[in-house]
């Protein structure tokens, strides 16, 4: 009874904050079914704790969302003193980026410009706290701007950080200081500092295992670790703890402690260590089980209890803790481990990975038919190998360095293993499962777990969920927040053709020497549009059209190809010949170059208006596409310039458009009010960049459209744009409000 109980507890507290943190509405439904449950037990003490526990963590939300809106600060000028621990910098070139404290005791996320390079060095080696006196910009962190798009502004928010500064500090000033916390920081900065010596990726692995850290440079490597859903080996988790605390409790052992003082120490050391690990959700959790189980042998807590007061626990601290996939994952695995009587081998893992695939169809879309097999056999080779001599040669390089040059090799070949791996055929774009489907999957999982007559309800529910996903009833034009670029995706109906035109791109202003920085191994494509398409289940193109040859709009392409399967990639004739264009092709690409002009046949329902003639695929040759959707007629126009414009309407006088894609981000180099009068324009868009350099969109243009009353979209100030139809007609969405991202419409 006391397992059951705290069960029901632990749910109540669980689906509270899912209803007033995560505003999941479907929680709200299984708090009510949950607490009929609990009335149905006819057990009043049961009862009334559940409201307790309802009522508190209600409390807990209504106090953090009240601290969320005291603290955020709306755009401005900053000017202030912040402290950043030791370890919680993080350098690339000129730029510096830490979760700092303000004087009064808030968090804020800073990205400092740095004036030298003896700062650079300065903050690459230090060992204790940091004052600065910062000078800059104080602003909300930017919240998702793309369907399905990384939520930054409310990932921050559940590490209590609501604001971003972003400035210079001439001096920055290194601080002693006598508390426990700041020593752990320091002991981890330390230890970030020696492995950094390491070679690559003894290095990586050593920051991941030892402490958390996660290291740039071993970043490709980590994107076939993802691929195959191994990734969790990866992250300070239960399975290292373990590993860990038995090597702990071997030392005490040859050291002569008895059992008991071998308990009473690790029970010290578990918290110390979560702070020097880094923090992490799935490292608090594993941390908090075993001091639970630690205690357990000392009170006799057994069962699901040490699970339940755990999460009662965290929900209390951090009520997001299972808004993230990671406390998810940790929290479900660990809960069929406890209650559920385990199979053994290799059925145990299919059992544990089917039951954590629905959260990971709703936070990553897709999985590798191999990650069942890879699981079964990696954990054990993981925890019995791969760790401890990570570990170990990385702790004794400085001393054996020829040991750890050995394992350092052995790592190498290692990913090259899995990197082969992840190559092979078998990954499934699934599409992103909406959470209350999620939770439906997992409780059917879990159900066939002892009733194997249930299967066949989890195999239609998977069914129904895929074609739901894979053949929506309306199709849509949709407008990419990708920044200072242009990438628009047409999706018909059914799916039966799905294109991009442009793939977006970032121009990129080198600097050279210390100032350097270097490019993350995703670009921006990766988090925006492909995000989109693969939450959408897809993972192919029917064509790619590429207006012109800059950057902005060809940037991503490589990206696009690597990562989809492209069928056609049309091109403004004269463009497939140039260096520029063809240097960023795969070298392995099967996909067809089409080169285009006006004479040439349209595709996908697009028809093409210009170029007129092979060109050298600047603005003045931008591609010109025509379709009609919805019941709307749509025209793409690029970048092209004024005068083309004109030129388009000499060939085409009859020409007319509802829909309006405004060329060069709405320059005024481009959008002729002749041009867009003339085509009887209703509705103008703009891709343009926040705070971009150009001052795109242009005030002629607005004031332009302003006068012709068009009304207007721009990704710069709301963010994804779509338009979505169906055989009746459609309608525009628009992803935020300028009010959101803090920006005038």
């Amino acid at each position: 009874m006391a397992s059951l109980r705290g069960l029901f507890l632990a749910l109540a507290a669980s689906l509270t904050a899912a209803w007033l943190i995560g505003h999941q509405n479907w929680a709200a439904v299984g708090l009510l079914l949950l607490f009929g449950r609990v009335l149905c037990q006819r057990d009043r003490r049961t009862t009334w704790l559940t409201v307790g526990v309802i009522v508190i963590i209600g409390l807990r939300c209504g106090q953090l969302l009240a601290q969320r809106q005291a603290q955020t600060q709306p755009a401005g000028d900053f000017t202030g003193q912040l402290t950043v621990q030791p370890d919680a910098w993080r350098i690339n070139g000129d730029l510096a980026s830490a979760v700092a404290v303000t004087e009064s005791g808030s968090k804020v996320q800073l990205f400092l410009t740095l004036q030298s390079q003896a700062q650079q060095r300065q903050l690459q080696e230090v060992t204790t706290p940091v004052k600065l006196n910062v000078t800059g910009k104080v602003e909300q962190i930017l919240p998702a701007t793309n369907t399905n798009e990384f939520d930054r502004r409310a990932y921050q928010a559940n590490r209590g950080i609501y604001n971003q500064v972003t400035g210079k500090a001439p001096v920055l000033v290194a601080q002693a200081s006598h508390r426990l916390t700041d020593f752990l920081h320091q002991l981890r900065a330390n230890f970030s500092h020696h492995m950094a010596n390491l070679p690559q990726p003894l290095a990586g692995y050593c920051r991941r295992l030892l402490i958390g850290e996660q290291d740039p440079a071993t970043a490709s490597e980590m994107v076939a670790v993802k691929q195959l859903g191994i990734i969790h080996l990866f992250c300070l988790s239960g399975l290292h703890l373990v590993v860990l605390c038995g090597v702990v409790r071997g030392l005490f052992a040859r050291l002569g402690l008895t059992k008991e003082t071998s308990r009473g120490l690790l029970l010290i050391l578990l918290p110390l260590y979560w702070v020097v690990g880094g923090g992490s959700v799935s490292l608090g959790r594993a941390s908090m089980m075993m001091e639970l189980q630690l205690l357990g042998q000392l009170v006799g807590l057994r069962g699901m209890l040490p699970w339940a007061i755990s999460l009662l626990i965290q929900t209390l601290i951090s009520p997001s803790i299972l808004l993230s996939m990671g406390g998810q994952l940790s929290y479900l695995l660990s809960f069929c481990l406890t209650w559920f009587e385990q199979p053994s081998g290799l059925k145990q893992t299919l059992c544990l990975s089917l039951v954590s695939l629905p959260p990971l169809l709703h936070s990553v879309y897709q999985f590798h038919l191999l990650s069942l097999v890879i699981n079964y056999l990696m954990i054990p080779f993981f925890s019995l190998i791969i760790m401890p001599l990570a570990i170990g040669g990385g702790i004794l390089y400085p001393l054996f360095p020829g040991l750890g040059a050995v394992v350092n090799a052995g790592l190498i070949l290692f990913h090259r293993g899995l990197a082969a791996l992840a190559n092979l055929p078998g990954t499934i774009t699934f599409g992103k499962v909406p959470a209350w489907v999620a939770v439906s999957l997992v409780l059917l999982t879990m159900v066939t777990w002892e009733k194997r007559g249930a299967v066949k309800w989890l195999v239609l529910g998977y069914v129904v969920t895929f074609v739901w996903l894979h053949f929506p009833l309306q199709g849509e034009v949709t407008f990419v927040d990708i920044g200072q670029g242009d990438c628009i995706i047409i999706r018909e109906p059914f799916n039966r053709r799905v294109m991009m035109i442009d793939t977006g791109g970032k121009l990129n202003f080198q600097t050279e020497g210390w100032k350097k920085r270097t490019n993350s191994a995703t670009d921006k494509a990766t988090s925006t549009s492909l995000n989109y398409l693969k939450s959408e289940g897809i993972d192919h193109l029917d064509a790619v059209w590429l207006s012109h040859s800059d950057a902005d709009h060809i940037g991503y392409l490589p990206t696009v190809l690597t990562s989809m399967r492209v069928e056609r990639l049309y091109v403004p004739a004269g463009m497939e010949k140039m260096t520029k264009f063809t240097k960023r092709l795969p070298s392995n690409t099967r996909t067809q170059i089409i080169p285009i002009t006006s004479q040439a046949p349209g595709f996908g329902g697009l028809t093409i208006l210009h170029p007129f003639t092979p060109g050298e695929a600047t603005n003045d040759d931008s591609v010109v596409l025509a379709g009609e959707f919805g019941g709307k007629r749509f025209v793409f126009t690029g970048d092209l310039p004024q005068a083309g414009e004109l030129a388009v309407l000499a060939h085409y006088p009859n020409l007319r458009a509802t829909v309006v894609k405004l060329g060069h981000h709405g320059s005024k180099t481009s959008s002729s009010p002749t041009f867009l009068k003339q085509v009887g324009a209703r509705v103008g868009i703009i891709s343009a960049g926040r705070n971009n350099r150009y001052g795109h969109p242009n005030q002629e243009t607005l004031t332009t459209l302003a006068q012709l009353h068009i009304q207007t979209y721009s990704t710069q100030t709301q963010g994804m744009i779509t338009y979505r139809y169906n055989s009746r007609g459609g309608h525009f969405i628009t992803h935020n409000t300028p009010e959101q991202l803090q920006l005038s419409n």
